[in-house]
């Protein structure tokens, strides 16, 4: 998310041409994250782990994707100019803020339920693919027409998102597939037209469609326009493609179950983009030009995904114990799901974005 070439600049262990510190800073870094999630996440039942642990670790990424993607920490001015650690102490501070807010409003609209279900868990997921969406493809558009300062963009880009979302949740989703299930509360249930797994699989993986055209410098949508709100029309209708052509012939001809679907593809796809992005510190493969370089970045995040997910689901056992895959709990699929972007996630956008690397990698002063 954020650009390091003036972090790598500054530093001589960490110059462009020396790749393999870069590479062996990035390992050892998402080594250590991943140690901490799998210890970090020992310490909770399933019940509190997909619940609560699970809803307020994901209240960050909505602030964590305006301060990095849009901001790149740079902005505000009071803040990015402030040496490491208090850097990023300065920023977690705001994030917290963020969190806050954005929690409160979540748990009161589209109707929290405590402990956190279905319903609060996936309007929380919605709004962090809202973020992704007007971030990713909009570029803060149209704020950006209203404002010149990134953060008051990145600020109304955000109160947005949280709009866009309740939107998409309130008129989209339909939980009755759900009555059944303890966890059920019909005062909550928007009983909009699309079933809340296929809603949710579905605006997941676009976001995962998303990222992937990020490694290709969103080509081939620049070839129909650069700047908005042409180029987002541009993403927005690839993305949507792209996410169609990959989901209905799995989901609705093959039957795979969108849960599994959703793990083991989009969310696991957008855990690789982003260890061959942050975590390496946007230098792979800096000496191809696109499409090369997009389609290498794209190898290695798939086989990445493959990996990072077939580790993730054989810690299980030994982290919680045996856990029932499948419907109608999917215990493994949402165990998986929030160890990989709702605690690990987050924790690389600390890292690689917030301290960066700090104290493993120090900027001049």
């Amino acid at each position: 998310m954020q650009n390091q070439d003036s972090i790598i600049s500054t530093n001589p262990l960490l110059k462009p041409s020396e790749n393999t510190s870069v590479i062996i800073l990035g390992i050892f870094s998402t080594l250590l994250i991943v140690l901490f999630t799998m210890v970090y996440s020992s310490l909770f039942g399933l019940d509190a782990y997909i619940g609560w642990v699970a809803f307020i670790w994901m209240t960050a990424v909505p602030a964590q994707i305006i301060l990095g993607l849009h901001l790149q920490f740079n902005a505000p001015k009071s803040l990015a100019t402030l040496p490491q650690p208090q850097k990023g102490l300065a920023y977690l501070l705001l994030t917290l803020i963020m969190m806050f807010v954005g929690g409160i409003y979540l748990y009161l609209f589209p109707g929290g339920m405590s402990p956190p279900g279905p319903f609060l868990i996936m309007a929380t997921i919605t709004t962090i693919s809202s973020t992704f969406w007007l971030v990713g493809a909009w570029q803060c558009w149209p704020f950006s027409l209203m404002t010149k300062d990134p953060f008051k963009q990145g600020l109304l880009t955000l109160l947005a998102s949280y709009g866009v979302g309740a939107v998409f949740f309130q008129w989209g989703f339909n939980f009755t597939a759900m009555a059944q299930a303890p966890v059920y509360i019909d005062a909550l249930d928007p009983k909009g037209p699309v079933d809340a797994w296929i809603a949710l699989s579905f605006s997941v993986t676009t976001v995962a469609v998303l990222m992937v055209l990020s490694l290709f410098e969103y080509r081939p949508c620049t070839l129909f326009a650069t700047t908005q709100p042409g180029l987002g029309i541009s993403i927005t209708l690839v993305t949507l493609a792209i996410s169609s052509a990959l989901y209905f012939p799995a989901v609705v001809y093959a039957h795979i179950d969108p849960v599994e679907f959703m793990v083991r593809v989009p969310v696991s796809i957008i855990f690789g983009v982003f260890l061959v992005t942050n975590m390496m510190q946007f230098q792979l493969f800096k000496n191809y030009s696109q499409p090369i370089r997009g389609i290498l970045l794209l190898l290695l995040t798939i086989l990445l995904a493959c990996v990072m997910y077939a580790l993730y689901r054989a810690a299980i056992p030994y982290i919680i114990g045996d856990l029932q895959q499948g419907a109608p709990t999917y215990e493994v699929e949402l165990w998986v799901a929030t160890a990989l972007l709702s605690i690990t996630f987050p924790m690389i956008n600390l890292v690689s974005g917030y301290f960066e690397f700090w104290p493993l990698m120090r900027k001049k002063p």
